[in-house]
C-alpha cells in the first residue's frame, strides 16, 4: 500500500495517477486535514488525522511537502513507533534522499523521486504524469522497491546521482520557471506593438506550440530559427534599438539571450551587436 504525506497538488496528482495504474492507495496525511479529505476522496482512500497510523499501515511513504518541510517531517516519523520496516521516497528536485536520513537510521529505506514535470493542476498533471520521467535516486538496494513498482506499471524512469541533483534541478528551474518569465518579458515587448490581450495570447500559445514542436526528436541548434541563425544584423539592430528606447530593463535579457544563442550554434557574426 502507497500513502502520502502532503495533500497539495504533487502528492493528490501522484496519488490519483497511481490509482488509475493499479497502484493501491491506502491514504493522506496533511497539516490541513481539509486537503487530506479531498485528495483520500479522488484516490478512494483515507485521510488520516494520525501520522502514525498512517505508517504503520503504509508499505511505501511519498512525503510530498514543501522542500523546507522534508527533513522535519522524517525527524518526526522516526520518533514514531513503526510497526516493521518501510520504504520512504520524497518528490523534491532538489535535495537528495539524504533528507531522509533520521529515516535510514531507524532501519527504514529511502530514496528520492522527482517528476519532471510542472503541476499546475491535479487533472492536468495525472493526463501528463503517463509521459512524465521520474528521476530516481539513492543506493541501489533501496530504490529495488520502487523500481519494481514504476517497471510492473510501465512507467518512466531515470536515474540520478546525489551529487547530479542540483543541476539536475536548475535545469528543471530553466525550463519550467523560466519559459514562463521569458513569456512574460515577450508579452511586455508584444504591448509595444498595440496587440491587445485577447489577440495575442491565443498567438503566443501557437507561436509557443510551434517553437516545441520544432524541438521534437531534434537537437536545439538543429530547431533555432530567427534571425541570429541567419545571421541578420540588421533585424537584431532594430529589435536593441527599440527596446533600449521603450523598455530598457529588457534590453540586458535580450542580449544575454542572444549571446547564448551564438554560443549554441557556434556562430559570432552578431557578436558585436550584442555587446
Amino acid at each position: 500500500m502507497t500513502s502520502f504525506i502532503g495533500a497539495g497538488k504533487v502528492g493528490t496528482s501522484l496519488g490519483v495517477f497511481f490509482k488509475e495504474n493499479g497502484i493501491d492507495i491506502c491514504g493522506y496525511f496533511s497539516r490541513t486535514l481539509k486537503n487530506a479529505e479531498t485528495a483520500a476522496s479522488l484516490t478512494s482512500s483515507k485521510a488520516y488525522t494520525e501520522l502514525e497510523n498512517l505508517v504503520n499501515e503504509s508499505r511505501f511513504i511519498w512525503i510530498t511537502t514543501n522542500d523546507d518541510a522534508i527533513e522535519s517531517v522524517a525527524n518526526q516519523i522516526a520518533e514514531l513507533k513503526i510497526s516493521e520496516k518501510k520504504t520512504f521516497i520524497h518528490a523534491s528536485g532538489l535535495k537528495t534522499s539524504n533528507a531522509l536520513i533520521a529515516l535510514k537510521k531507524q532501519g527504514h529505506k529511502i530514496c528520492s523521486a522527482h517528476p519532471l514535470l510542472a503541476f499546475s493542476t491535479v487533472e492536468q498533471a495525472v493526463k501528463m504524469l503517463s509521459k512524465t520521467t521520474f528521476f530516481l535516486e539513492g543506493e541501489q538496494d533501496e530504490l529495488l522497491g520502487i523500481k519494481k513498482i514504476f517497471k510492473d506499471k510501465n512507467l518512466k524512469f531515470a536515474e540520478i546521482k546525489k551529487e547530479q541533483k542540483a543541476a539536475y534541478h536548475a535545469g528543471a528551474c530553466m525550463i519550467s520557471n523560466y519559459l514562463v518569465t521569458l513569456v512574460h518579458a515577450s508579452n511586455q515587448i508584444f504591448e509595444l506593438a498595440g496587440i491587445p490581450n485577447d489577440i495575442l495570447s491565443p498567438a503566443t500559445n501557437t507561436l509557443i506550440t510551434s517553437a516545441l514542436l520544432n524541438l521534437k526528436g531534434k537537437e536545439p541548434q538543429e530547431a533555432l530559427t530567427g534571425p541570429i541563425k541567419r545571421g541578420d544584423a540588421e533585424t537584431v539592430k532594430k529589435h536593441i534599438e527599440i527596446l533600449s528606447k521603450d523598455l530598457p530593463e529588457l534590453t540586458e535579457l535580450y542580449k544575454v539571450l542572444g549571446k547564448e544563442t551564438m554560443n549554441m550554434i557556434d556562430d559570432y557574426r552578431l557578436k558585436n551587436i550584442l555587446e
